[in-house]
């Protein structure tokens, strides 16, 4: 039993949408453009129809001329018909802009759905992105978009060829159907066939092209992994072992580019042998008609262009389908990246003045895919200019607590207040624009030191970026490079240590200005002398600030004015060192872990 479109082709996760109510809402971004198009569509398609039937009748003139002129001069309808030949060409000049206009239009929807798709994607959760591999998102965004045949070019060039041809096609039939009926019905018979196999084929050129793009996103996340991670490749000498994982992947690849070929040029091969068939054996009636009398040589010239006209456009019509099955994919490729839930936030939600207060009322979170909670019952006040120092075993949710205070991770339970008003009702980029943030993992984008440094200021300026390298202890090393700030550093800071690295994301959170600094474990990029100097260049140059500094450094914690200790999720305690000295299980970390640091 044949399995419906629905049933069989949609990828897991993606909705059931209407590819046609989608296509105009796309089209709907420019409608002006979409109209011109589809006039200059008709035109080109007159225009190439309109020449045959001209030509038609300048042959039946001088043919009819030849054998019996009339009265005047004879060369009147023929210079009658030979301007009207002009006025056809001018117009034909018109609509040779339509193929130009055209391969734009392509470009400019390619920008529209990138960026649509592209704001969707930066809106998710950190669900989204656990779920979605880099590289698949990158090629839904890139792949499935681009140039022939996905999605961009069928949204123009592909359904405006197929509107060509079906215009075309139709302009043809109602000439020829004019000049000589019973030919013309001869000329509908291919059709028929045509529509059939596309109806019997339907589901496998839809399956056939989602296993393709399925294949092509499969390679693009493992050579992001693979350049990703490198270093630990040749590290482990791994080279051959990653080598066979990138043979397996590509070889799925080349097992569903070569079906994807196959298909194609098995369907090409059937539609275009069918209509040449149908071309031969109407030029054969064509002919012996012509040879009896029954047609002029005019009128056989005609209908023979008209013919010749057609075979391009009817292998066009049935390429729409294929085309569109295939584009049908990229579209459901995206939207299942836009139907995965964004975080649900009130409409009217306030900007913050300032941080003055930022507590946390009895937090957990769990992540999804993990047994148990990462944080439970956490109860936490930083007030302005208030340093907070958290320690703890590896594992017990120390830069989970760091993601929940930036907002990234929303609590499962509990609340995190901000002035007293929920995060949740806060406007996030009011909050976030006053925090500087320095992960464990530095990450930096493709770009000068400088880019980088600035990425996060508001008003980046020369003394703001020499007193941010300064705080990072960089000073002397950006100095050192050849062309100091303006040394590129590669894709993600390759060409930094990790010291560097790190101690560049500490420039780019100090250039932001932040009235709330978080620091989830710097002490891998800083030793004790420059961390004590980091801690002095903060405190002279911004008053006010508050930190949230997470640590395996005993030494740090004479900058703090509170200690946070986590132990598998829970706050086993808080207060000042001294205080926190008195339960056995803090001082029995800090002797074991901390002590001789």
């Amino acid at each position: 039993m044949k399995r419906t479109a629905d049933a069989k082709t949609v990828p897991s996760g993606a909705p059931r949408i209407n590819h046609l109510d989608w296509v105009r809402r796309i089209w709907s971004e420019r409608g002006w453009l979409i109209v011109l198009l589809f006039f200059l569509t008709l035109l080109s398609s007159a225009v190439a129809v309109t020449y045959p039937y001209l030509s038609k009748r300048l042959l039946d003139t001088i043919q009819g001329l030849l054998d019996s002129p009339g009265p005047g001069d004879p060369m009147d309808r023929v210079n009658r018909l030979l301007m009207v030949f002009v006025a056809v060409g001018l117009a034909g000049l018109v609509a040779s802009l339509f193929p130009g206009i055209r391969g734009v239009t392509n470009s400019i929807f390619e920008h529209i759905i990138r960026m649509k798709y592209f704001r969707k994607v930066m809106a998710k959760d950190h669900g989204f992105f656990g779920k979605f591999p880099s590289g698949d998102v990158v090629t839904r965004l890139t792949d499935d978009i681009y140039d022939f045949p996905k999605l961009s070019w069928f949204l123009c060039s592909g359904i405006f060829r197929a509107v060509e041809s079906i215009s075309k096609v139709a302009f043809c039939l109602v000439a020829m159907f004019l000049i000589n009926p019973k030919l013309t019905l001869y000329s509908l018979i291919p059709l028929p066939i045509m529509i059939a196999i596309f109806y019997v084929t339907q589901d496998r050129i839809y399956d056939t092209f989602q296993k393709n793009q399925e294949a092509i996103s499969a390679i693009n996340s493992r050579l992001e992994m693979s350049f990703s991670g490198v270093r630990i490749i040749k590290s482990y000498a791994c080279e051959d072992k990653y080598r066979r994982f990138f043979k397996d992947v590509l070889e799925r690849r080349f097992g569903t580019e070569m079906a994807v070929a196959k298909l194609e040029v098995v369907l090409h091969l059937i539609y275009q042998y069918i209509d040449y068939v149908a071309q031969v054996g109407i030029v054969f009636a064509g002919g012996i008609m012509a040879v009896r009398g029954e047609i002029s040589i005019g009128t056989f010239y005609a209908f023979y262009t008209y013919l010749t006209m057609l075979i391009y456009p009817i292998l066009d019509i049935p390429q729409l389908f294929v085309s569109g099955k295939r584009a049908f994919v990229n579209i459901d490729r995206l939207e299942e990246l836009a139907a995965h839930p964004e975080p649900v936030r009130p409409a009217n939600q306030a900007p913050v003045g300032g941080l003055e207060t930022i507590e946390l009322r009895d937090v957990s979170f769990s992540y999804g895919d993990r047994p148990g909670e990462a944080l439970s019952g956490i109860d936490l006040s930083i007030r302005r200019g208030e340093r907070i120092g958290v320690i703890g075993p590896v594992g017990c949710g120390k830069s989970t607590l760091v993601k929940l205070l930036l907002g990234v991770l929303p609590p499962t339970r509990g609340s995190v207040l901000v002035n007293g008003r929920d995060l949740r009702e806060t406007e996030l980029e009011s909050y976030r624009s006053r925090l500087g943030y320095v992960p464990q993992e530095a990450l930096l984008f493709s770009g000068t030191l400088r880019e980088n440094v600035d990425f996060g200021s508001d008003e980046p300026s020369d003394a703001l970026f020499a007193y941010a390298i300064d705080a990072a202890q960089l000073k002397d090393e950006v100095a050192s490079f050849a062309e100091g700030e303006k040394t590129v550093v590669g894709q993600r800071g390759v060409s930094l240590s990790g010291g560097q690295k790190q101690r560049m994301a500490i420039a780019r959170a100090v250039a932001r200005k932040p009235e709330l600094m978080l620091f989830d474990d710097i002490t891998a990029s800083l030793d004790a002398a420059n961390e004590e100097r980091l801690m002095k260049s903060l405190d002279s140059g911004s008053r006010g600030l508050s930190f949230v500094i997470v640590s395996h450094r005993l030494s740090t914690l004479q900058y703090v004015d509170k200690v946070l200790y986590l132990d598998g999720g829970k706050a086993v305690g808080f207060g000042t060192h001294e205080e926190l000295l008195a339960l056995p299980a803090y001082r029995e970390f800090i002797e074991q872990h901390l002590g001789g640091r």
